[in-house]
């Protein structure tokens, strides 16, 4: 027997109502003779958030890697993740805590043999995902760079470098420099790791 989180969301109208979501989870539970030790839903969500807040989800996914039950269930993944890469991540925190999802349009449990074929099919795809995604970002880079296009962002011109360069000798702080010079923190902090590297240079030659 284990201890299951039923987990259910209802972001769109179109979408079952939350009750109907946690029907068929209760009904595996009730035959595989595990226990529900809580059922959580995230309801009317606004979606058109680029990363729209799952409370009752991320409420299921810390009682579980805590030790309070040993899997979550859901009707779908969709329910679970905003991507492949999400769902990775999630079953991988699961696996390490030793929980793992159930699935009920699948029929999935992760935590089966056929459960951990899954797992991995998942973490190859994301592999592979990442791979395309890179090698499709340099062979844009390298078809900008052909037509004269320049990657990244503009070099800093020497007039402010010398600029910022005499503040922070002034002893003015970083984020003081940067709201004088709109410089970005990352120029500024590499100024100043550049300054500090000639002084201790300077001094190492003084004492020589």
């Amino acid at each position: 027997m284990a201890r299951f989180i039923l987990y259910a969301r209802r972001a769109l109208d179109t979408d079952p109502a939350t009750e109907d979501q946690f029907a068929p989870l209760r009904a595996f539970c009730a035959a595989a003779g595990h226990e529900v030790v809580a059922e959580y839903a995230d309801e009317n969500i606004d979606t058109r958030a680029a990363r729209d807040p799952r409370p009752y989800l991320d409420r299921a996914i810390f009682d579980t890697l805590r030790g309070a039950a040993d899997g979550i269930a859901a009707v779908s993944f969709d329910r679970l993740a905003r991507s492949v890469g999400d769902l990775e991540k999630l079953l991988r925190e699961l696996s390490v805590a030793g929980a793992g999802l159930y699935v009920a349009d699948l029929d999935l449990d992760t935590r089966t043999p056929a459960g951990a074929a899954i797992l991995r099919a998942v973490a190859a795809v994301v592999t592979f995902d990442k791979a395309v995604r890179v090698e499709a970002l340099r062979r844009g880079h390298r078809k900008a760079r052909a037509k004269g296009v320049k990657i990244g962002a503009p070099r800093m011109s020497r007039s402010l470098e010398d600029k910022i360069a005499a503040l922070l000798k002034a002893g003015v702080k970083p984020d003081r420099v940067r709201t004088i010079t709109h410089a970005g923190k990352s120029a500024i902090y590499r100024i100043r790791k550049d300054l500090e590297a000639a002084a201790a240079l300077a001094n190492e030659e003084a004492e020589a």
